[in-house]
């Protein structure tokens, strides 16, 4: 909380901060223009600047375009990375782990795969143990919740292993990609998870509708069989929106 001796800029965001939180702007909506708090705080155009800088950095508030200042939306959902791909939890609910999870929280989520062959580059082909310009079947989706974009999920797959078969297919898998590679003699035993952080780029910003100066939360997840690497699926979700939980037995981390 500011008081009177701190500088007029802190004193103008702690103001501000305190009409977000009580609710006056709430998530989602348009803080007054930079004029117009210069009148109402008797202030400079740099110290009302200094004054929302700070909230950016607080991320309550964001620059959008047109220079207007936006309060930060607060519908943060949770993505179950540990039972994302959980067979049995597919087949209770009858869709798979990610619907079912946004589901439970009260949402309706939806989704849209599109499929394409692609070279799987350096990237991909290391993380498949495959060489660089050899053939992947790449599925994509663009999940939504409330019919707003939410993340996106790219998984590669070897295509020599998956062609002519559904999920060379742009639809959804009743039983799910990972019991259906069981069943052809691909299951997976294990996969590696690596989480990291990164700025969306041009596409990813308009098709997830990103606000300025949110990065992205990147899982890259590898899922080997007993011989191998079969597949690496790629998770895009802003970090504004998205919470990614991870579910450890006993054990399984430090105490």
């Amino acid at each position: 909380m500011a008081t009177r001796s701190d500088p007029l800029y802190m004193q103008l965001a702690a103001s501000l901060r305190a009409k977000i939180q009580g609710g006056e702007y709430p998530p989602g909506s348009k803080l007054p223009s930079e004029r117009k708090l210069m009148e109402l705080y008797d202030a400079s155009r740099n110290t009302v600047r200094l004054g929302l800088q700070r909230l950016v950095a607080e991320g309550l508030v964001f620059a959008s375009q047109g220079r207007a200042y936006m309060v930060h939306r607060q519908d943060v959902l949770v993505y179950n990375s540990s039972k994302s791909e959980d067979h049995n939890r597919r087949l209770a609910a009858g869709v798979d782990a990610w619907v079912q999870d946004i589901r439970e929280q009260g949402r309706t989520p939806s989704q849209r795969i599109s499929v394409s062959i692609e070279n799987a580059g350096p990237d991909i082909a290391r993380r498949l143990e495959l060489q660089s310009d050899a053939l992947v079947l790449v599925r994509r989706r663009l999940r939504f919740v409330d019919e707003q974009p939410w993340s996106t999920e790219d998984s590669y797959y070897p295509h020599e292993l998956v062609k002519n078969t559904p999920i060379a297919e742009p639809a959804d898998i009743p039983e799910g990609v990972i019991a259906y590679m069981a069943s052809i003699g691909h299951k997976q035993v294990r996969y590696v998870d690596d989480v990291t952080a990164a700025m969306p780029n041009p596409k990813q910003a308009e098709e997830l509708a990103v606000e300025a100066g949110i990065p992205l939360l990147v899982r890259s997840r590898v899922g080997y069989t007993e011989t191998g690497p079969v597949r690496v699926t790629i998770t895009a979700m802003p970090t504004d929106r998205n919470v990614l939980r991870y579910e450890l037995g006993a054990g399984e981390g430090n105490a």
